[in-house]
């Protein structure tokens, strides 16, 4: 199972887009902050590299966000 980009399934059009990406960077950092206080030794070598990949998503996704924000805050720098 090869792992894939970000994919939007469903989006409700009365939703507050910018709030709602907002929200889910907020989100997403309290993940990553988580799975950092998971300590390396707690875990056996299998559940240590389930971790490990699970940061590395949560990073990922934490990443991919502050780009998404990035972008539209670009997006309107001139434009009022």
């Amino acid at each position: 199972m090869a792992l894939e980009g970000p994919q939007i399934r469903y989006a409700r059009g009365d939703m507050d887009h910018d709030a709602t990406i907002a929200r889910a960077l907020e989100l997403s950092r309290q993940v990553e902050l988580l799975l950092e206080a998971i300590p390396e030794n707690a875990a056996s070598a299998t559940r240590a590299h389930t971790t490990r990949m699970a940061r590395a998503m949560a990073a990922s996704l934490v990443d991919e966000l502050e780009a998404l924000v990035r972008g539209r805050l670009r997006g309107t720098i001139g434009t009022g």
